[in-house]
C-alpha cells in the first residue's frame, strides 16, 4: 500500500513544501516531488498520485515509445503473428520513430505533430497504406493512455488519406476461368507450398491463419476445418468445405512427415510466393495477382453464385460487415445488375 510523508523545506529566502510517496511500483521504491506553496498543497498532490497508483494509472513519465511498443507487442502476442503482419508493426515502428526520433516519450507525442507524421507519410501513397500504419501506432498509443502514460489520445480525429490511387479492383481478382483452372491444377501436386495455395484459394483465408493450422484444426469436425485467427476477434472460425476437398487434403499432408509442434505448414511467404509464381506462368495469369488475390477471388466466386454476403463475412473473418460490404460493393452492384436482368427475363 502506497504511503506519503509531507515536510517543509526552507532557505535563506523563502519555504516551500514537498512530499515523498513510497510504493513498490517506482523503480527506486519511492517518488518526491517539491515547490509547494503550501502544506495543503503537498498534501493533496501526494494523496492524487496515490489515487492513480490505485486507478493502476502510476506511470513514470520519462517512459520512451519504443521501449512500450516492443513490450506491447509482446503482451499482445504480436510477435507471433505472420511474417508479412509483424513486417509491417515493425515497419510501422521505424516510420515512427524516424520522424519523432529514438529517445521520444510518450508523454510527449502531441497531436499536432503525430499529425504531421501522418501527413508526411501520406505524400505518394495509398490511403489504405496510411490506415495501415496510423492503426497499428494508435492501437499502442490507445493502451498507453489507458495505462496512464497519455492523458488525451494524440492521435484523435487524425486525418490518414493517401495522396495515391490505390491499383485497379479489377487486378485484384481472377477471372472464373483462371479460379477453376488453379484449381485443377494445384489439385494435381502434393507439396506443402501447393497445398497452402489450395486452401487459400477454397476458403478464402488469410495466409497467416492457414500457414499456423495444426493437425486439430485439419482434424476438427466432418465438413469442418478451423482457422486460427490471427487479425480481428471474428477470425478464429470454422469453415466449411466438400468432403472431396477435406479428404485430398487430408491424403496429401499425409505424405509428409508430421512435426513435432503439430504444425501442418510453417512456411514462409517467399516460398509460396515462388510456387504461385510458376502457376501463374501455366496459365498466363497477370503479374498484378497474387496469393492474396485467392482470397479476393474467392469471396468475388462466392458473390456470383448468390451467396449472401453476411455469409461471406463470417467466412472472411472480417471484424463486421461494413468491411466486407466497403471491399466488394463494386462485386455487389454487379450481381444486382446481373439478378434484376434475370427478373426482366422472367417476366419478359
Amino acid at each position: 500500500m502506497a504511503t506519503f510523508t509531507v515536510t517543509k523545506r526552507k532557505n535563506k529566502t523563502s519555504t516551500s513544501w514537498q512530499y515523498d510517496v513510497k510504493d513498490t511500483s517506482f523503480k527506486s521504491g519511492k517518488k518526491r516531488k517539491s515547490g509547494f506553496k503550501t502544506k495543503a498543497e503537498a498534501t493533496y498532490a501526494a494523496q492524487q498520485l496515490i489515487r492513480d497508483i490505485e486507478d493502476g494509472n502510476n506511470i513514470e513519465d520519462n517512459k520512451r515509445f519504443e521501449e512500450y511498443y516492443r513490450d506491447w507487442l509482446i503482451a499482445n502476442g504480436k510477435d507471433k503473428l505472420g511474417e508479412k503482419q509483424q513486417y509491417w508493426y515493425d515497419h510501422a515502428l521505424n516510420l515512427f520513430l524516424k520522424h519523432f526520433g529514438e529517445d521520444i516519450l510518450i508523454k510527449n507525442i502531441t497531436r499536432n505533430e503525430y499529425q504531421k507524421f501522418i501527413s508526411n507519410y501520406s505524400n505518394g501513397r495509398t490511403s489504405e497504406t496510411v490506415r495501415k500504419v496510423h492503426l497499428y501506432i494508435s492501437s499502442c498509443i490507445k493502451d498507453a493512455i489507458y495505462d496512464g502514460y497519455l492523458k488525451k489520445d494524440p492521435t484523435y480525429k487524425v486525418s490518414y488519406k493517401g495522396t495515391k490511387l490505390p491499383k485497379k479492383e479489377s487486378v485484384k481478382f481472377l477471372t472464373i476461368l483462371e479460379y477453376e483452372q488453379l484449381r485443377k491444377y494445384f489439385k494435381r501436386k502434393d507439396d506443402k507450398s501447393t497445398l497452402v495455395l489450395y486452401i487459400l484459394l477454397i476458403t478464402g483465408a488469410r495466409f497467416s491463419e492457414v500457414n499456423r493450422m495444426t493437425y486439430k484444426d485439419l482434424y476438427y469436425k466432418p465438413g469442418l476445418i478451423h482457422l486460427p485467427g490471427t487479425k480481428t476477434e471474428n477470425a478464429d472460425r470454422e469453415i466449411e468445405i466438400s468432403d472431396t476437398d477435406l479428404s485430398y487434403i487430408k491424403k496429401a499432408i499425409s505424405k509428409h512427415p508430421q512435426k513435432i509442434n503439430g504444425e501442418l505448414f510453417g512456411l514462409s511467404q517467399v516460398a509460396i510466393s515462388k510456387v504461385f509464381k510458376k502457376a501463374k506462368t501455366e496459365f498466363n495469369i497477370k503479374d498484378e495477382i497474387t496469393p492474396y488475390s485467392l482470397r479476393h477471388t474467392h469471396a468475388s466466386y462466392l458473390i456470383s453464385k448468390g451467396i449472401s454476403i453476411e455469409y461471406i463475412s463470417k467466412r472472411l473473418g472480417h471484424a463486421s460487415i461494413a468491411i466486407t460490404l466497403d471491399v466488394y460493393t463494386h462485386l455487389l452492384d454487379e450481381h444486382k445488375k446481373e439478378q434484376g436482368q434475370r427478373v426482366r427475363e422472367l417476366f419478359s
